[in-house]
């Protein structure tokens, strides 16, 4: 499906999410509220950074908006159709515009399974057409070999297997993808390597990204437009230049704290804009 700059692929409207569990000390449950009427939306050609620390909700708003995880309240519309109630097998005629990069490659990827049955795996589900020369191009296109297509998931690095994490989202030619902490099981030198594939690969495709991340600092090359998630909440949303230049929010403030600047002075005249006037120190 072809996708126009601006399009809206994805919206959510004051979703919630509470999970219910037994305290460790009691026989009480304890209500988490883990998304906390939450609205934001991803549009074609546009990167998205949901950022925020562990426990933050981000991974199951991401969830949510791909309809893996049902909202308590709210509503889910896939490119201006609502599909919050939508069962399954309504779903999965749609779930091929749709994927997911998942966080942990050594445990996303099959291991019994050779890198061409993986990249197959979504190609046959949505029945598909595909031969041997469709998935070593898709190799290709993330930045492998050809002749990897025969090869194991064990027998690649961690960077290599998120590469072929990601060649099996695009198979299916979706309009968005949903990378729920696609870098943070990767040594530091390749990380960049695969948020500029991500990159290249929304600049020939027109994809709609939603980019998933504790660490602002990283996401502030690639991304478009940052949300930033605290304790279930949006607090903070906006173009990333503006938001890492001038944060509103004391949470988004600390984020940004935990990235290191080479440059001390940009950090002070950051530091200087945020006090008021007349209360400098």
């Amino acid at each position: 499906m072809s996708t126009h700059a601006g399009e809206t692929l994805l919206s959510v409207d004051h979703v919630s999410k509470v999970f219910v569990r037994r305290s460790d000390f009691s026989r009480t449950t304890i209500r988490v509220a883990a998304v906390d009427d939450v609205s934001l939306s991803v549009h074609a050609h546009e990167t998205l950074a949901l950022v925020g620390e562990s426990g933050s909700g981000k991974s199951t708003l991401a969830r949510i908006c791909l309809r893996l995880l049902d909202p308590d309240s709210g509503v889910v519309r896939w490119n201006g159709t609502e599909v919050t109630r939508w069962p399954e097998r309504r779903l999965r005629p749609l779930r091929a515009s749709k994927a997911m990069v998942f966080q942990d490659p050594y445990n996303s990827l099959n291991p019994r399974h050779s890198v061409g049955r993986i990249l197959a795996g979504p190609l046959l589900n949505h029945h598909m057409p595909h031969d041997r020369g469709v998935l070593e191009e898709l190799l290709a296109s993330t930045g492998l070999r050809a002749r990897d297509v025969d090869r194991h998931p064990y027998e690649f690095s961690g960077g290599q297997r998120q590469r072929i994490g990601i060649a099996r989202a695009l198979a299916t030619g979706p309009e968005l993808i949903v990378a729920d902490e696609p870098v943070s099981a990767l040594d530091v030198s390749i990380r960049a390597q695969v948020l500029n594939l991500l990159n290249d690969a929304q600049q020939e495709r027109g994809l709609g990204i939603l980019l998933v991340s504790h660490d602002l600092g990283l996401v502030h090359s690639i991304a478009d437009t940052v949300a930033v998630m605290k304790s279930g909440r949006i607090v903070e949303h906006g173009p990333v230049s503006e938001v890492y230049e001038h944060p509103s929010h004391p949470y988004t403030q600390a984020l940004l704290d935990a990235v290191p600047i080479p440059n001390p002075h940009r950090r002070r005249i950051r530091h200087t804009a945020a006090v008021p006037p007349g209360q400098g120190g």
